[in-house]
């Protein structure tokens, strides 16, 4: 019953999303100011609802994919809200700016707010939440969530170490993404709660995500390939597509103290 509902609660959130009510040019504009505010109030209930006497663990599957998605949320205020250069948005400057020295000026305009807006609610908000909901029967979603975290930290150095320049998200990615991503992994593959075929493919969902974020905005917003509408639902489904792999294998049950 607990995970219909929190199944129902999930449905209901996405619904208030893209149901036409008027609220669409708001959230692709602000989203990331919401999930700002909405990171430390996740932590706050996850760490609560806790036992006083069960420490936090790394293989507290449930647990960390709240953290997780609070971390993100955090990197997402750097890149996307205000970096430690004082831009506003700056992200989507960055990323269009990129696009258009590789594509030409008509890229110059490829990563519109709400194309921002989908990729984020939907590869990231979207696998963070469906790992915590599935942590106690399947904690592939969760080690996807982790993938997303080491793909993109690991982004942001490189393009830092090339260009030998700050960019935004080069801090929390340093700090939060490949510290927590990388001692979950460890933690998982050391306790048996994962198989290193788990964990290459949760990382190979992430750079396929990082890659059909880029080639379809280009693909829907620049050259016309395909409807901007179909881009988006194709993002959708690619972050729900980890709940249809390794199905068989356990989540925060597994977990001992």
């Amino acid at each position: 019953m607990n995970d219909r509902i929190a199944m129902l609660s999930l449905a209901v959130f996405y619904a208030a999303l893209w149901l036409p009510l008027g609220q669409q040019a708001f959230l692709a504009e602000h989203w990331m100011k919401i999930g700002t505010y909405a990171a430390p109030l996740l932590l706050f209930v996850a760490f609560t609802a806790r036992d006083p006497a069960d420490p936090p663990r790394l293989d507290d599957v449930r647990l960390v994919a709240v953290v997780m998605a609070a971390a993100y949320m955090a990197h997402q205020y750097e890149e996307h809200w205000i970096d430690l250069l004082g831009r506003v948005y700056p992200l989507r400057q960055v990323l269009n700016d990129m696009l258009s020295a590789a594509y030409g000026p008509e890229a110059a305009s490829a990563m519109t707010p709400e194309a921002l807006f989908i990729i984020n609610t939907s590869i990231v908000w979207l696998i963070a939440l469906l790992a915590v909901l599935r942590a106690e029967a399947q904690v592939f979603p969760a080690l996807a969530m982790a993938g997303i975290m080491a793909v993109n930290g690991t982004g942001h150095i490189v393009a830092a170490l090339v260009s030998l320049s700050y960019n935004p998200g080069l801090l929390t990615g340093i700090l939060l993404f490949l510290p927590l991503s990388l001692a979950f992994y460890a933690t998982l593959l050391r306790r048996g709660m994962a198989t290193f075929a788990m964990v290459a493919a949760a990382i190979g969902w992430a750079v396929a995500a990082h890659v059909l974020l880029f080639a379809g905005a280009l693909a829907a917003n620049v050259l016309g390939l395909i409807p901007v509408g179909l881009y988006y639902a194709m993002l959708i489904g690619f972050g729900i597509l980890p709940l249809a792999l390794f199905r068989s294998q356990g989540g925060a049950r597994m977990a001992r103290p």
